[in-house]
């Protein structure tokens, strides 16, 4: 005899079984959103201390910017430019004042090849297809940054 034999309208048993049946039912939906919380605490990132570089919102846009450099001539023109030119912008500094034209600074420092991938006022790319300059573009500006 099976569960769909009895009738479930109207008799006793059809109520006991209906009752059963919802009981099964909201222990399961009760342990599996249990289970999902747990996986989310487990793998949740541990805290962040408020007042250290990890908190800051411009670590985070500099860990963004990192992670799409590898990625198209958009990701690149969208997420890495800007804050690469911010960069160049700040290192830059005082340097930028000694000769009166901030592009013009940054372009005979990085050199033309590497100011093209910096500069702010390059066309961008809507192409998710071509590939990006790279990882490797983006170290040598910061490297070239760096002996500032």
């Amino acid at each position: 005899m099976t569960l769909l034999a009895i009738p479930l309208v109207g008799t006793q048993a059809g109520l006991v079984v209906m009752g059963v049946l919802a009981l099964i039912f909201i222990t399961v939906v009760v342990a599996v959103n249990t289970w999902l919380k747990l996986q989310r605490l487990r793998n949740r990132p541990p805290p962040v201390d408020p007042n250290t570089i990890e908190a800051s919102h411009s670590y985070r846009r500099y860990l963004v910017a990192a992670a799409w450099a590898g990625g198209s001539a958009r990701d690149w023109d969208h997420s890495v430019r800007p804050v690469l030119a911010d960069l160049v912008e700040f290192a830059m500094g005082e340097r930028r004042y000694q000769t009166g034209d901030a592009r013009q600074s940054a372009r005979e420092w990085l050199g033309p090849e590497l100011f093209a991938l910096v500069d702010r006022k390059a066309r961008r790319s809507e192409d998710r297809s071509a590939p990006g300059p790279g990882r490797a573009a983006m170290v040598r500006i910061l490297e070239r940054l760096d002996e500032l």
